[in-house]
């Protein structure tokens, strides 16, 4: 959670706060609901989408650098 929390704060995006927000409604509403099974369905979903955000992120990060290197 540590690392997690410091990625946000380095890498802040409107658009993945908003979206993750809705993925952890979603896990909420499924412990709320005493469903393990959707709340393990959102919980894989949620960490799937989360590195695929992240992963879109540090590439564009990674294009920049190159980017400016090469200038």
């Amino acid at each position: 959670l540590h690392t997690h929390v410091h990625l946000f704060r380095l890498l802040h995006d409107t658009q993945v706060t908003h979206l993750a927000m809705a993925e952890h409604e979603e896990i909420l509403v499924a412990i709320a609901a005493r469903d393990p099974d959707a709340a393990a369905y959102a919980m894989r979903r949620h960490i799937l989408l989360s590195g695929e955000r992240f992963r879109r992120l540090f590439d564009e990060a990674q294009d920049a650098d190159g980017m400016a290197a090469k200038a």
